[in-house]
């Protein structure tokens, strides 16, 4: 595939636990990157690839690498969480013309979803917010829509409400990946 105009350049970003590694996984899983899904807690997961990422269940360097979804290709960079490494995320995100903001459905913002989403707004990316973790207990998706609104001001009433552990609406996920962020600008 050649046409410009069918990639998207998207980084994963959120705060430490939020799930963003999971859903990574979950894409690359839905696109047929991959048939076995990893995992961050056992050390499987495909996108954490150091031996250290693997023992401690973080995502210390960021990971890229690319699938495809409906004749789009998918260029997916998964960055760390932890605020030690926000450099690492800023060098990530300036390849990328759109950012995917994970948020906890039970914790909502935390202070890397705010770190991390001030640093894409510094490279004028088209941000996706989704909401993750539904399935648990103590979520409460609107009351994270709402925050998502008030304290970051993204428009959030539309985002993916997802469990990426059991893969609930990551197609919404993927869908929103190739209609909400932009192609690449040249050609």
């Amino acid at each position: 595939m050649s046409d410009i105009k069918m990639t998207r350049n998207i980084g994963i970003m959120a705060h430490i636990d939020a799930g963003k590694t999971t859903c990574s996984e979950r894409i690359l899983f839905y696109t047929g990157k991959i048939y076995k899904i990893g995992e961050t807690h056992d050390g499987s997961a495909t996108m954490d690839w150091m031996k250290q990422e693997q023992d401690r269940g973080i995502t210390i360097t960021s990971a890229a690498t690319n699938c495809y979804w409906k004749g789009h290709r998918i260029n997916l960079i998964d960055t760390p969480g932890h605020g030690d490494f926000g450099y690492e995320v800023s060098r990530s995100l300036a390849a990328c013309e759109g950012a995917i903001l994970v948020v906890d459905a039970s914790q909502g913002i935390e202070a890397q979803t705010l770190a991390n989403t001030y640093l894409a707004l510094e490279h004028d990316l088209e941000i996706v917010p989704v909401i993750n973790k539904i399935d648990l207990p103590s979520a409460d998706p609107q009351r994270v829509i709402e925050e998502i609104e008030d304290v970051i001001g993204l428009e959030a009433q539309d985002a993916p409400l997802i469990s990426a552990k059991v893969g609930l609406n990551i197609e919404e996920v993927l869908e929103k990946i190739v209609t909400k962020i932009p192609a690449p600008a040249g050609n």
